[in-house]
């Protein structure tokens, strides 16, 4: 029995990980093409207050998720309709938010990695510290 729960717990943490992982370098990989510093993909609940604020949303809904029910579903409203905007801003139709609901890494990964452009038509609320500095020419 006691064998059968470290197996579970080490399976947990190791897909855990491994999911973390993932997310972390899509993140980057979305925070780079929209012109961020990369590093806040990698903290949590940071990462999403900068998704938020990517998508034209104020950042601290992710705290309001922190409430039972009525937070959490104010939360994943505010977080859809980021997401929408950010696909937007890299030129994919609104139909492409069904990857989001049913494959989430699938949609992640093609918004990181594909050849899309950040080019949004609503204004990030991110601040200026929060943009990569201009490589000097």
């Amino acid at each position: 029995m006691a064998v059968d729960l470290t197996v579970a717990y080490v399976w947990s943490l190791v897909s855990g990980l491994a999911v973390y992982v993932f997310y972390g370098f899509a993140l980057m990989g979305i925070f780079r093409k929209a012109g961020l510093k990369a590093w806040p993909a990698w903290v949590p609940l940071f990462n999403t207050w900068r998704v938020l604020q990517l998508g034209g949303q104020k950042g601290w809904w992710v705290l309001i998720g922190l409430i039972p029910v009525v937070g959490t579903l104010l939360y994943l409203v505010f977080l859809i309709m980021a997401g929408l905007k950010i696909q937007e801003a890299f030129g994919k139709p609104g139909v492409f938010f069904l990857l989001a609901i049913l494959l989430t890494p699938v949609w992640y990964g093609i918004l990181a990695w594909d050849s899309s452009v950040w080019q949004p038509k609503h204004t990030p609320i991110v601040p200026a510290s929060g943009y990569e500095a201009a490589s000097p020419a």
